[in-house]
């Protein structure tokens, strides 16, 4: 992350005595001592700012040990972080510019009810691009590249509950579609090996899609995102292309959801 260019030196010095309490695991608090020196300002300049954030209840003061801690008042606005950053309310630039830049259809798919549901569509191509943010259209967990991301991480159990099949028989849609609980399970563990997905013509004749996983502040995988083309424009160079915006793209759209991994 850039440096900021206006910096404020009290404001500065004020985050960082919070990132320091931030550090403290222990109920006492740090002194105005120990502000002091780690900060390298004067006593009377740490207690300026410890009033002031006191005063915003963003620190508190242990009364037993004359010492300082977090305070509540910095958990409550902490609690409207993952509200704020929801995946519904995400800023639909990033799939936009995704899509111009592959010029290919861009997916954001999320887990519902043992489908895929698609809550974002950007339809791209060479001559235009159409947004669709709530599109709505429910595919195969088993047969699809979202899919497969969507399910990849959870529990074998859950995974076989999850899937709608015959004595372990899937539903086939087109003749490469993975047809038996256990291969499906297999191509699940080379998904999480090589942390992406493809779907390869298996649930649509003629269409190829990458895929790969968004995440949220927990590390959850919580919806995937998706470049489909048609399968005559795939090439080894355009797959390596799309899974390299792929990466860019998750990593930015993951880290506006609190994943820092």
């Amino acid at each position: 992350m850039e440096k900021p260019k206006y910096p404020v030196q009290t404001v500065i010095k004020a985050l960082e005595i919070i990132e320091i309490l931030a550090q403290d695991s222990t109920s006492r608090g740090i002194g105005i001592s120990e502000l002091s020196r780690k900060l390298g300002l004067g006593k009377s300049t740490i207690h300026r700012i410890l009033d002031l954030l006191m005063y915003y209840r963003y620190i508190d003061k242990n009364e037993e040990t004359n010492k300082y801690r977090l305070g509540w008042g910095l958990y409550t606005a902490g609690q409207m972080v993952p509200k704020q950053n929801q995946l519904y309310n995400m800023d639909p630039a990033l799939l936009i510019d995704l899509s111009k830049r592959v010029h290919e259809t861009v997916n954001v798919g999320v887990m519902r009810g043992g489908e895929v549901v698609i809550i974002s569509k950007i339809e791209g191509s060479q001559q235009n691009l159409q947004v669709n943010m709530q599109p709505g259209e429910h595919e195969a967990l088993h047969a699809t590249a979202l899919g497969k991301i969507l399910v990849s991480e959870l529990p074998e159990e859950q995974v076989r509950d999850l899937m709608d099949s015959d004595r372990g028989r899937l539903k086939k849609y087109t003749h490469n579609t993975i047809l038996m609980i256990d291969e499906y399970l297999k191509e699940l563990e080379k998904v999480r090996k090589q942390g992406y997905a493809v779907d390869n013509e298996e649930f649509c004749i003629g269409l190829y899609c990458l895929s790969m996983p968004i995440r949220d502040y927990t590390g959850k995988i919580i919806a995937a995102l998706s470049v489909s083309t048609p399968y005559a424009r795939i090439t080894e160079a355009k797959k390596q292309e799309i899974l390299d915006y792929l990466s860019e793209y998750i990593t930015k759209i993951s880290a506006n959801l609190g994943y820092s991994g």
